[in-house]
């Protein structure tokens, strides 16, 4: 799934969109490279070490997985409070496309609804900050090449916020655990689950990144700081993820994210905007 792991910031909107984008950020913390997952080592009593174990294993099935559906529901408490809900579909075998569809409840206009697709070379957004009367055009396509800190939009904000909300190779993450430990079959959704909680350290999370995922989940890491990262892990007896739950301190604000795997190695179709629907991206 921080995404995005990614804020999608807009600085000279941050007062309007700061606390949605800092939930978006949240978001991208899922995963960021599905395709590299691995294992860091560990030791501890037999249940912990036990623990780990099955959270390793997890995030190795995690590198086969070549399509998955999930609803994702995130939650800020602190200075300020706020929200969000929404899906993230991937195709991530042979190439990988990402698309998010988010809704962000706000105090004075109702909703606010955010689309964002992402492919190797492009990104397309719905995004009001964006898709105002003056562009004409429901999308924003930006090349991957385009996005700098010039253009008013982070580079790896973005990238983080859909590569990274892949709620599967949070496990990645997990297995920085010194802590985790059973706690007992559960069900979710019709499936019969273990459920494991624990915690890690941003920093050995990062030490056992790859350099891809360290570009990807580095700012957000970073942006924790030395506060350790809370989660229960629910995985099923094909060593899957079906659902799994975080919470980090961030900019202030205790953030928990909730991702429920819907569907694994399902057909996955993602539908491009047309170049009619699009418009460049705009410097903000």
């Amino acid at each position: 799934m921080n995404s995005s792991k990614y804020y999608c910031a807009i600085q000279r909107n941050e007062g309007r969109f700061g606390l949605p984008r800092l939930l978006l950020g949240s978001v991208a913390a899922a995963a960021a490279a599905i395709a590299v997952a691995g294992c860091s080592g560990g030791s501890g009593t037999p249940a912990t070490t036990a623990a780990q174990r099955q959270v390793k294993l997890a995030a190795a099935t995690s590198g086969r997985v070549s399509s998955l559906t999930a609803s994702i529901a995130v939650r800020a408490v602190g200075s300020s409070a706020g929200g969000l809900t929404g899906t993230v579909r991937m195709r991530l075998k042979p190439t990988t496309t990402i698309e998010a569809r988010l809704t962000v409840p706000t105090p004075n206009s109702g909703s606010l609804h955010l689309d964002e697709i992402l492919t190797s070379r492009a990104i397309y957004l719905k995004d009001p900050a964006f898709t105002g009367t003056k562009l004409a055009k429901p999308w924003v396509k930006a090349n991957i090449s385009q996005l700098s800190s010039k253009s008013g939009i982070s580079l790896g904000s973005l990238l983080q916020n859909l590569e990274g909300s892949n709620p599967l190779d949070q496990a990645r993450l997990f297995t920085a655990s010194t802590d985790v430990r059973r706690l007992g079959a559960r069900t979710v959704a019709g499936v019969a689950t273990t459920e494991y909680v624990g915690s890690y350290a941003p920093k050995a999370a990062y030490a056992g990144l790859s350099a891809r995922a360290r570009k990807l989940l580095g700012p957000w890491l970073r942006s924790i700081g030395t506060h350790a990262v809370n989660f229960h892990v629910w995985i099923d007896a094909q060593h899957l993820i079906k659902k799994a739950t975080y919470q980090e301190t961030v900019r202030g604000q205790t953030v928990t994210t909730i991702f429920t795997v819907t569907s694994v190695n399902k057909p996955v179709a993602i539908t491009l905007p047309t170049t009619k629907q699009t418009a460049p991206l705009p410097h903000v």
